[in-house]
Parts: structure tokens; C-alpha cells; sequence
């Protein structure tokens, strides 16, 4: 990682932090819903992609 992508995800970071500050309790709650949501989806995606990928599921070439 070169210096300005380390500078540049840590100035990120910074105004992540003062606008999670600023929220009010209703807004972080939205925020910490959506997350949690999109950690769920991204779960079930990866557990779809693991049963397809299964050796059960693939076909033989013969």
C-alpha cells in the first residue's frame, strides 16, 4: 500500500468517526440496521457460492 492510499483510507476513517460522532442515537441505529443487513446478504451469498461449488454439485467431464 503506497503512501497516498494509507493517507487517504486514513483520512476516511477520520470523517467516518466525526460523522458517526455527530449522529443522533436514531441515525446510528439505521446505520448499524443497514450493516448488519448487508453482513447478512453478503453471508448468504458466500454460503450459496460454497454449496455450488461443492463437490457434490459439480458435474463429471466423462
Amino acid at each position: 500500500m503506497n503512501k497516498n492510499t494509507r493517507n487517504g483510507l486514513l483520512a476516511l476513517g477520520l470523517a467516518a468517526a466525526a460523522a458517526w460522532y455527530k449522529m443522533t442515537p436514531e441515525q446510528k441505529s439505521t446505520v448499524k440496521a443497514k450493516v448488519s443487513d448487508l453482513g447478512n446478504k453478503v453471508k448468504d451469498g458466500l454460503a450459496n457460492l460454497k454449496k455450488q461449488a461443492s463437490p457434490n454439485n459439480l458435474q463429471s467431464a466423462s
